[in-house]
């Protein structure tokens, strides 16, 4: 990494509508398609909504894959302590990645998650930083 913790932050909240699509509730008046903002060096962190946390659901062990990345543009996750309304903290909610702006491309990222069944639970959208995907 080029320097400790990165200016941007990128937030995403990982919740369900209600046609069950996976959206980012960051704002939950309001959700949005899940897209990340790569123009620059910065700090992604994932959360769970409350909405799921509530429903029993968590990261698994391992929370997170980049397809064909080689760990040039992505570091490896690191858990981050989160709680609902100043409560415990839950194990497994949220966890942060640094993307470092080397490389141009579209990549593939799977999170994997479990429901409140303990059933796995993947989902892999496309992200794209610049020049990866043609008009």
């Amino acid at each position: 990494m080029t320097e400790p913790v990165p200016a941007k932050l990128v937030e995403l909240v990982i919740g369900l509508d209600k046609n069950y699509n996976f959206m980012n509730f960051l704002h939950p008046e309001r959700p949005t398609r899940l897209s990340l903002d790569l123009s620059e060096r910065c700090e992604l962190v994932f959360t769970l909504s409350d909405q799921l946390i509530n429903a029993g659901w968590k990261f698994q062990r391992r929370p997170i894959e980049f397809d064909r990345d080689y760990g040039v543009n992505f570091s490896s996750f690191v858990w981050v302590p989160y709680s609902i309304d100043g409560g415990d903290m839950l194990p497994r909610a949220r966890f942060k990645v640094i993307y470092e702006d080397a490389r141009m491309g579209e990549y593939t990222y799977s999170l994997f998650m479990l429901d409140g069944h303990d059933q796995k639970i993947d989902l892999d959208p496309d992200i794209d930083n610049g020049f990866g995907r043609l008009p």
